[in-house]
């Protein structure tokens, strides 16, 4: 009785304080942002051919959806192919479906190396990748998509693993050596190698969230805005270190997974700390993903479509954003059907969503409007300008998001001020970014 009463009595708490406050009518805005994890991740398999060298009982990595056996990185065709699908879906403000790929950063490649020819291991960024991985023309693809408007590129991690037990569980296992020098992702375990794992030294977690940073402004032209933890593992403490880095909004806080989360306790500690947190730390947003949108993952990926567009429409009822969870292993995948099923499915969604008016929205304007009421977001080649209040706003966009736009068009221009617009109740302007510092735009 006393755990039950203190899960009734948590849930209630948590409905009364467990959401962001804002300022929006969500139920109003029918706001859709689609999130989709594992883009650039270097696994599991390089291509077809590396099949040959995987023993799948001696990798032993775990559970994982049969699907991912054949989990690849995404190459040029991936996703161009899918920025055909998002830029064919308008919202109300004339604005396309944008998707918001969350990226794995780097990489270790195993194989022989110097003049000795000693095995060893290796590390790669991005766009740097390990061999068999190389996909042609990868980069332009994104930047078209990016320029379209429909690919806003956010931070998921380094490794998605911890590599200190990637490399130490192949050792000395001539099957899972030979898996990794054919530059197969998976080892014994891997499954539960988690990047944050708790027993992880803090300053190597730092370092390689650093590392991440840089790597990220120097593949993308700036820094990420939004964060998903690899495997939705992560800690108090990485919070505090994505928030020293003003890093502040935060995905999937639902799903978040802990080891000492077990069982009823377990449930009931999850559900009290997801309410305080949102209670007390108004320093950061949690964006909730309310929609499941897996559908090659499953038998009937119809009825996975069907069951997403009755999430977003609930979430709407519900008066928030529809977040629409995605993984990158519906779109990009070795056997050409899986993704050509991803395509279709979202195709599907997407068109049923049409007759809706929805506005498509990147985290970053969810978390302003949740705040201010306002939001600036770069979508390709225009700055987007959102007032979802019902007063008069000034809103400024910093100097860092000019630079971005005019970075994204190949212009060398630095901006030397912040612009100051002024807009009207339930106002959205769309500007293109090299108009962005004109004077009738800017009163100073």
């Amino acid at each position: 009785m006393l755990i039950l009463g203190g899960l009734s009595l948590g849930l209630a708490v948590g409905m009364v304080w467990g959401r962001s406050p804002g300022l929006v009518e969500w139920c109003r805005a029918r706001a859709v942002c689609i999130e989709s994890d594992d883009w650039g991740l270097c696994g599991f398999l390089p291509d077809s051919s590396a099949i040959a060298a995987m023993d799948r009982e001696a990798l032993a990595p775990g559970h994982f959806p049969d699907v991912y056996w054949h989990s690849t990185l995404e190459d040029s065709a991936m996703v161009a192919e899918l920025a055909a699908v998002l830029k064919a879906h308008v919202g109300r403000d004339g604005l396309p479906a944008v998707m918001q790929p969350n990226y794995i950063l780097a990489s270790l490649a195993y194989g022989a190396g110097g003049d000795d020819s000693t095995m060893g291991w290796r590390e790669h960024i991005l766009p740097d990748v390990p061999p068999g991985y190389e996909r042609p023309g990868l980069w332009d693809a994104v930047l078209a998509a990016r320029l379209d408007g429909v690919w806003h590129p956010e931070l998921h991690g380094r490794w998605h693993y911890d590599p200190r037990r990637r490399m130490d569980r192949t050792r000395g296992v001539a099957a899972v050596e030979m898996a990794a020098s054919a530059q197969i992702l998976i080892f014994p375990d891997s499954e539960r190698a988690w990047e944050l794992g708790p027993w992880r030294a803090r300053e190597d977690v730092e370092r390689e969230f650093d590392g991440n940073l840089s790597a990220f402004s120097n593949l993308f032209g700036g820094p990420p805005q939004s964060i998903i933890a690899p495997d939705y593992v992560w800690d108090d403490h990485h919070e505090d270190m994505w928030c020293r880095r003003d890093l502040r909004t935060i995905q999937g806080q639902r799903q978040q997974r802990k080891a000492s989360w077990r069982g009823m306790q377990g449930r009931i500690r999850k559900v009290l700390h997801r309410t305080f947190t949102r209670w007390w730390r108004r320093d950061r947003s949690y964006l909730d993903r309310n929609c499941l949108f897996e559908p090659v993952q499953q038998h009937d990926a119809h009825a996975i479509t069907e069951a997403a567009l009755k999430g977003v429409r609930e979430a709407w009822e519900r008066g928030e954003p529809a977040v629409l969870e995605a993984h990158r292993i519906n779109f990009a995948h070795l056997e050409q059907e899986v993704p050509e099923l991803g395509r279709k499915e979202l195709g599907v969604l997407l068109q049923s969503l049409d007759d809706d008016r929805p506005l498509y929205l990147v985290d970053h304007e969810v978390t302003q409007l949740q705040r201010h009421g306002t939001s600036w977001a770069v979508r390709g080649t225009r700055l987007v300008l959102r007032n979802h209040t019902h007063s008069r706003r000034l809103l400024v966009v910093p100097v860092e998001a000019l630079n971005l736009a005019n970075h994204l068009q190949g212009r060398n221009i630095q901006s030397s001020q912040p612009l100051i617009a002024s807009l009207a109740p339930g106002e959205t302007r769309v500007i293109a970014a090299s108009d962005a510092i004109s004077s009738e735009l800017n009163p100073n």
